[in-house]
């Protein structure tokens, strides 16, 4: 589902992945701050199309540009225990990993993830070589 929201101009561009993070206090007085605070936290989205519109911004350098976005879904690596394709998981809180040099580390802790939250698996992927012997397999989820 397309949503519309505000962006920095600098980022305004199609294709452009970002995680929205809420919003600040300094965005509560702001007469247009429902146009930037209705995304959900924590997750990740996509620009599609970038409008002419822009406002005037106290946090942005410069000015914000109206944009339409699509929530695009979590890449992570979880457990491979029976995953099923469009069924829930809850991801429990991960091991630390020391080895972050590990191609797929940020696979294991992706920014936007809400540990203890529950997911719908959209997509099962490969399965993951896990140096620490892990058995782990590539998801998508929302």
């Amino acid at each position: 589902m397309t949503e519309v929201t505000l962006i920095g101009e600098n980022l305004a561009r199609e294709g452009v992945e970002f995680v929205f993070g809420g919003c600040l206090s300094r965005c509560q007085s702001c007469e247009i701050k429902i146009s930037c605070c209705g995304l959900k936290k924590n997750r990740w989205y996509r620009i599609v199309d970038v409008r002419d519109r822009t406002h005037e911004c106290k946090v942005h350098e410069g000015k914000v540009k109206v944009v339409e976005v699509n929530e695009v879904p979590l890449k992570t690596a979880i457990h491979d225990k029976s995953l099923v394709e469009g069924s829930m998981v809850t991801l429990k809180e991960r091991k630390k990993c020391s080895n972050v040099d590990c191609e797929n580390y940020r696979l294991c802790f992706p920014i936007g993830i809400e540990f203890g939250g529950k997911y719908h698996i959209e997509k099962l992927g490969d399965k993951i070589e896990c140096p620490s012997g892990n058995t782990l397999r590539k998801v998508e989820l929302k």
